[in-house]
């Protein structure tokens, strides 16, 4: 999968995050940290997660789904990452929100 995948990462901690692509690409595995949050990526998010919901969790699903209808990545050949800071949200919404958009 190193080859051929690539995972999206969404933007929570610029510093951070491009740090740790930067390691990973090093390393031959291609990770993409996506760039700066914008509207419709908001939009997007609000389409899938409810507002119960964290705003961050909004914000990272709407990222996600938009970068992957982007076109620009082969959707059969794509994984994700997501940071988890160990809050009930992160910890629980994610994984079951991004299944369900």
């Amino acid at each position: 999968m190193r080859d051929s995948y690539t995972i999206l990462c969404p933007q929570m901690s610029p510093i951070h995050f491009y740090l740790a692509g930067s390691v990973m690409r090093n390393h031959g595995i291609k990770l993409e940290v996506l760039p700066k949050v914008n509207k419709s990526d908001i939009e997007e998010g609000l389409r899938y997660v409810n507002n119960d919901a964290c705003y961050p969790t909004i914000v990272v699903v709407g990222q996600l789904i938009n970068a992957l209808k982007s076109g620009k990545y082969n959707i059969n050949k794509i994984a994700m990452i997501i940071s988890q800071t160990g809050g009930g949200c992160r910890a629980t919404n994610y994984a079951g929100f991004l299944r369900k958009a």
